[in-house]
């Protein structure tokens, strides 16, 4: 899931594309818009008819078996990441995690990183975010402030996961964001679609799809990854991505944006903590700040996180 997700500057400037180009984004934009919708229904349809013909629980499938992270046997857990974006717990944190009533999760980036852009050109923010599960769904609030900047942020996530095939894991989710920036306030509503397939042992391709109602338009993002642990209660990973604009960065070229790669490291020292940092760096393609004002903070950059997770 980021699934994230706010491009700063197509939340309060809106320029208008040519014809031609309006044109265009609009039927790619609204054919992701109707594969994230057709795919939620059939999605939810089978995993309806998964609840009537299984009668195994997520407790019949639990093992002594030593955690590491990937999918389980049940829908893979989730959180915030980087900049927002919904990504998943490792095994040792959700495990940790089932012991405790409530956790919070605290973050520091060097840059407001998404769609490829740097979206505080160069300042960094800082990130509160926590999880409250209800029934099936999940509820994820992040809370993102950046003083250099003078910008504020706030995501209400909302997911559901569905797991049709032992592989294979379904996100459907809803944001609402609101964002204040330099003495101006914006809001968005979202919908999104996150795909999670374990390709073999320690491989993991995910993609994701969301559609903001505010620019009606969508951004895509495939990733692969691979993740291990070196020892107990410590995990690392290294994933490659791509970024897909399909209208939802109105003002920046429809098409491929950007290649992102990232290696992630966490340690659990103590059953309610866990420290994460992570650095990445993103290549910009094909951008033409010249032509599309909405590609001036695409670039190629490097940037870094450090948090922790503590559970109480």
């Amino acid at each position: 899931m980021s699934y994230q997700r706010t491009y700063v500057d197509s939340l309060f400037t809106y320029l208008m594309l040519s014809e031609k180009r309006q044109l265009a984004a609009s039927y790619v934009h609204r054919l992701t818009l109707s594969i994230i919708i057709g795919l939620a229904i059939l999605f939810s349809s089978a995993a309806a008819s998964t609840e009537i013909t299984n009668d195994k629980t997520p407790s019949d499938d639990q093992t002594d078996e030593k955690p590491e992270p990937g999918i389980t046997d049940s829908v893979p857990p989730v959180q915030a990441g980087p900049g927002g974006s919904i990504t998943l717990k490792t095994k040792d944190v959700a495990k940790a995690e089932a012991l405790f009533e409530w956790n919070t999760h605290v973050m520091w980036e060097s840059r407001y990183v998404s769609e490829g852009r740097d979206n505080l050109s160069g300042d960094s923010i800082a990130s509160l975010s926590s999880e409250l599960i209800v029934g099936d769904i999940n509820f994820i609030p992040w809370y993102a402030i950046s003083p250099e900047a003078d910008y504020e942020e706030l995501n209400l996530n909302f997911l559901y996961g569905v797991r049709p095939l032992e592989v294979l894991a379904v996100y459907i989710g809803y944001i609402h964001l609101r964002a204040h920036y330099q003495g101006e306030n914006a809001q968005d509503n979202e919908i999104s679609l996150g795909l999670v397939y374990k390709l073999a042992k320690k491989y993991v391709m995910a993609a994701s799809a969301y559609h903001s109602f505010e620019a009606d338009g969508a951004f895509i993002e495939v990733t692969a990854k691979y993740f291990d642990k070196i020892d107990k209660g410590i995990n690392y990973s290294v994933r490659s991505g791509l970024g897909i604009n399909t209208g939802y960065v109105p003002d920046g070229h429809i098409g491929i944006n950007n290649l992102e790669l990232r290696a992630n490291a966490s340690y659990l020292p103590f059953i309610h903590t866990e420290i994460y940092a992570y650095t990445a760096y993103n290549i910009a393609i094909g951008r033409d700040a010249e032509k599309y004002t909405g590609d001036e903070l695409l670039g190629d950059f490097l940037w870094a996180g450090i948090g922790f997770i503590y559970l109480f």
